[in-house]
């Protein structure tokens, strides 16, 4: 009887282990497969997280491109508002050539005897326009022998005495 208790219980326990070791073996199934699922995650995080490093480096690349397109553009716009520059003073010079051509024109149409068509300005004595130097010194005229009176007319050789070889022209 004693055998046979000793045997029920070693039959008891055998058979608690074995339920024990299918329920250890099913717990160890379903790790596993916890740990592939987990295993197949990790990669395709591995694989984004490539993905993004790759995104990065061509945002970078693209980045830079744009920096040297701006400044491409700055030394361009820099350049531009140089020439402008140098064109606006250009252009005034010019005006103030304009104006004083505009003065040397009044006055030789006044000596000729006409009538200007703007008021008789002295435009080498005005310091706001840029005159340029001269390479040769100007012919001065007798004053005195310039003068001319209103309402009476003055011939051009009266003025300016021509040789005998200019006549003709």
């Amino acid at each position: 009887m004693r055998t046979s208790g000793a045997a029920k219980n070693t039959t008891e326990l055998i058979e608690g282990t074995v339920k024990k070791v299918k329920d250890g073996s099913e717990l160890v199934k379903i790790t596993n497969k916890a740990f592939v699922e987990v295993a197949a995650s990790a990669t395709k995080v591995g694989s984004i997280i490539s993905e993004i490093a790759a995104s990065s480096n061509e945002q970078a690349g693209g980045i830079e491109q744009i920096n040297k397109a701006v400044a491409e553009m700055d030394k361009i716009t820099q350049q531009n508002a140089s020439n402008a520059e140098e064109s606006a003073s250009a252009s005034e010079e010019m005006n103030a050539q304009a104006e004083q051509m505009k003065g040397f024109v009044d006055d030789l149409v006044a000596l000729v005897g006409g009538t200007s068509t703007t008021k008789h300005r002295n435009y080498s004595k005005r310091k706001d326009l840029v005159v340029p130097r001269r390479t040769h010194r100007p012919i001065v005229a007798n004053t005195k022998a310039l003068t001319i009176r209103k309402g009476k007319e003055v011939r051009a050789d009266q003025i300016v005495p021509m040789k005998d070889d200019f006549k003709d022209f």
